[in-house]
């Protein structure tokens, strides 16, 4: 795989049995490098029994609800009841297990 100038592979990821490369790219305004994960909502990605991928910074969706019972709901995907982290408490890339956004296979 060929990367941008900018961007070189920093590791890759992997979650219902796809891997997914994330790059670093460089920020010369403040001199560091940051992780470019998948977009997942401009580019949807499936598991096989339809349901989505999404990364933990992304902005929860209308299904979201509270990891644990009795808190507020979270601002990010990361911090929702349905975002499953296959691996570690800490993987960035997951699934979502919400029925609702759950893709009809037969269609």
């Amino acid at each position: 795989m060929v990367y941008p100038e900018d961007q070189s592979l920093f590791r890759i990821f992997s979650a219902g049995g796809k891997k997914f490369p994330v790059c670093l790219a460089f920020d010369a305004e403040s001199g560091e490098s940051y992780p470019i994960y998948p977009d997942f909502e401009m580019t949807p990605e499936y598991t096989e029994d339809g349901r989505p991928f999404a990364t933990a910074e992304q902005e929860h969706c209308s299904c979201a609800k509270p990891a644990v019972s009795g808190m507020p709901t979270p601002g990010d995907c990361g911090g929702c009841g349905w975002f499953y982290r296959e691996h570690t408490p800490y993987d960035p890339i997951g699934i979502c297990t919400c029925g609702s956004r759950r893709r009809d296979l037969n269609k």
